[in-house]
């Protein structure tokens, strides 16, 4: 399978090169928290698992099949399966989860306010799309990925990801607009 890691980095990352993973870290992290955030809706705990994501990418490289999936979308399979894993959990209880950080002290107050309200705007948006619409929709505009490796994440067929991703984009719309 082609993918944008060269194998031999991958083979490295297997036996343990802590630079190769580190870079590996720096690569992917914040399109992994990208993804998290906006399926979570909730930052600490989409940073916390963040550090999961590659926790468990390091105990499971040597399991990795480069010619059978692509790097990134092995990666952010976990990133899905954590979220999923999240949801089951939280399905039991019922609290309510505060942004201590909604103000950045480096920005002005009007900027952040801005951004504020465009991201929750957005996850709002999103969390009314149906869990698959939604992945497509945050694999392929927040973290970049193309169909064909948003097609491995997910398991589902380049055809079925183009259709979710058609149906997503047209419920967006109509609810952005409302």
């Amino acid at each position: 399978m082609l993918d944008d890691i060269n194998p031999e980095l991958i083979s490295r990352a297997k036996n343990g090169d802590a630079v190769v993973i580190g870079a590996l870290y720096e690569r992917f992290r914040l399109s992994i928290f990208r993804y998290l955030y906006y399926r979570l809706g909730d930052q600490q705990m989409a940073e916390d698992l963040t550090s999961e994501v590659f926790l468990r990418m390091i105990r499971s490289l040597p399991g990795l099949n480069p010619k059978s999936v692509s790097f990134q979308a092995w990666l952010f399979q976990i990133a899905r399966n954590l979220a999923i894993d999240h949801y089951r959990k939280m399905s039991v209880r019922d609290h309510v989860q505060l942004d201590e950080n909604a103000i950045s002290r480096d920005e002005d107050i009007d900027t952040s306010l801005e951004k504020s309200l465009t991201s929750e705007r957005l996850r709002w948006a999103l969390s009314r799309l149906n869990p698959d619409q939604r992945d497509v929709i945050v694999l392929r505009f927040v973290a970049g990925m193309p169909i064909t490796q948003v097609a491995q994440t997910l398991h589902k067929s380049e055809d079925s990801v183009k259709g979710l991703q058609r149906r997503g984009l047209s419920t967006l719309r109509q609810i952005l607009t409302e």
